[in-house]
């Protein structure tokens, strides 16, 4: 009811009050008829002109043109007489409205016809308004609901969006990781100086169970335990840092030796011509008078440079390696493993690249503990080819005396194998007393095997020896790892010669975890120099 008040009001509003509905229609005045039963009445109404029905135009004959228009003029009828003019001026009955049949009058509505007509009318328009209250409460239902469904589709796709940024960061600190530590198996960080930098480094990259699985690396030492049928495992954080050094020392080998003697010849020469220039150069000056003038008042000729002094020093530059991911062609499963290509250079110490191993890499981490910050490795897989490694370390080595395809030693057995390598073999623990010596050593240093035997190698030392470089060597042997340096060593007979030292732990068998000996191999690497 309540809604059939409002429209009421509505209509009221718009239409106004149907009182006259409520007081009834006005009586006739005395003496008037109903002419035409219409509810007005036409001048032809009042003249009482009426016609019952319409001419037909096809019976009779039609007016002629003239005629037709003139209004003065009659018409025929259909029974042939004339019409008056009024006749044939009278207007058709108003459109949906039926006239009276032939003979009988139209009867005005009565009070009960109107009200009816008026009911029916403000029935109509209560349900017009009805309806469009439905649909207006229709469209802003619609309208509301389409507003929250934008409203979640937007929220859901910034959702979306923001779980796409974050794994988009994930994935590029997981790839910044796996570079990093792919990069530190072959560069040497600062941090590494001291124990506990180095495990704090590598507890940021990997987890404490930590494995890393590669291929046969028989040219580099490792431990005998970690071989399988596919390849090695190494496991835990120690192992991990053990392998790192292992692959240091023997890409090493290329980076740490001094140029070419052709190289070395060059640098020579343009070292002397530099020296002759500057020696031409302060003796045109002295010539010319140029003194310079002392705080006491007198006079003092520049010192002039001593070019053989810059001559005799060698330049042993040190090259460099690196490892790196090829991050255009990184590929992610759906659980977050990588899957990637690296590529391994090595410089030498004239900056040419002598070694370039290509591989690929798959890493499986795992989510980093509350309150830290990017996920760590918990896995590694490494894939190369090992015969064109093996053959490239061979050839840029540029060793005369190493054997093609020797395998380093890595129990005690192989180490007191014959062997063109000067090999020294000493206890695992300070002082790393000499337990053996081979006819390589023997012939290099200088030294019978039983003079050597119970000695340290302190007794190749002297005054121009490397002393942070021993301070290393000493330092990584008693941690059991493998490592090298370059020293300048000398013989029994006091002749200094260079050589590029190479220490590896040995174990007793196979099974045996923790090393038993101290193996080192040395490399002449200016046999110009011995004498």
């Amino acid at each position: 009811m309540r809604d059939d008040d409002e429209g009421d009001q509505a209509l009221d509003s718009l239409f106004g009050p149907y009182d006259f509905l409520d007081g009834g229609l006005p009586s006739l005045p005395p003496g008037s008829e109903h002419g035409s039963g219409r509810m007005s009445e036409s001048p032809e109404d009042k003249k009482n002109v009426r016609f019952d029905s319409f001419p037909d135009p096809t019976v009779g004959t039609m007016p002629p043109p003239e005629l037709r228009f003139d209004e003065p003029k009659a018409l025929a009828s259909t029974d042939g007489s004339e019409a008056s003019s009024e006749q044939a001026q009278a207007p058709a009955p108003k459109r949906g409205r039926a006239g009276a049949p032939a003979g009988k009058q139209l009867q005005p509505p009565t009070k009960g016809e109107l009200q009816d007509k008026a009911n029916r009318c403000r029935a109509r328009n209560r349900e017009h308004a009805r309806q469009t209250r439905r649909r207006k409460k229709e469209f802003v239902e619609n309208l509301q609901l389409s507003v929250t469904t934008l409203t979640r589709e937007n929220e859901a796709m910034a959702q979306r969006l923001a779980q796409d940024d974050a794994r988009d960061a994930c994935r590029a600190r997981r790839v910044e990781t796996v570079d990093a530590l792919l990069n530190m198996r072959v560069a040497e960080d600062p941090r590494e100086e001291t124990d506990e930098g180095e495990q704090r480094l590598w507890n940021e990259l990997v987890e404490p169970d930590f494995e890393l699985h590669l291929p046969h690396t028989p040219y580099r030492s490792f431990a005998p335990y970690e071989q399988t049928v596919s390849g090695r495992t190494v496991t835990g954080v120690r192992a991990a840092i053990a392998d790192v050094k292992s692959l240091r020392m023997c890409l090493a080998a290329l980076t740490r030796l001094p140029s070419s003697p052709g190289h070395a010849a060059e640098t020579a020469d343009a070292r002397a011509a530099a020296a002759a220039a500057l020696i031409n150069e302060q003796s045109s000056s002295s010539d010319q008078g140029e003194t310079v003038q002392t705080r006491s008042g007198g006079k003092r000729v520049p010192k002039q440079a001593d070019p053989a002094a810059d001559i005799e020093k060698p330049a042993l530059l040190e090259g460099r390696a690196e490892c790196v991911v090829e991050r255009e062609s990184v590929a992610w499963t759906a659980d977050g493993t990588l899957l990637a290509p690296w590529v391994l250079r090595v410089a030498n110490a004239e900056g040419r690249c002598i070694l370039s191993q290509r591989g690929t890499c798959k890493a499986m981490f795992r989510a980093a503990p509350r309150g830290a910050t990017g996920d760590r490795i918990a896995r590694l897989e490494m894939t190369f080819d090992t015969i064109g490694m093996w053959q490239q370390l061979t050839r840029a080595s540029r060793s005369p005396v190493a054997d093609p395809y020797a395998a380093v030693p890595n129990t005690l057995e192989d180490a007191l194998a014959d062997s063109r390598e000067a090999r020294v073999v000493t206890s695992a623990r300070r002082p790393f007393v000499i337990e053996h010596v081979n006819d390589a050593w023997v012939q290099l240093c200088g030294f019978t095997a039983d003079e050597a035997v119970g000695q340290t190698l302190a007794s190749l030392q002297g005054p121009l020896t490397e002393k942070v470089e021993v301070l290393k060597i000493v330092k990584g042997a008693a941690r059991g790892h493998a490592c090298s340096a370059l020293l300048t060593n000398y013989t029994k007979k006091g002749a200094k010669f260079q050589n590029f030292l190479r220490v590896v732990p040995l174990v007793r068998g196979n099974d045996d975890a923790q090393p038993s000996h101290m193996l080192g191999v040395l490399q002449n690497v200016h046999p110009q120099l011995a004498g």
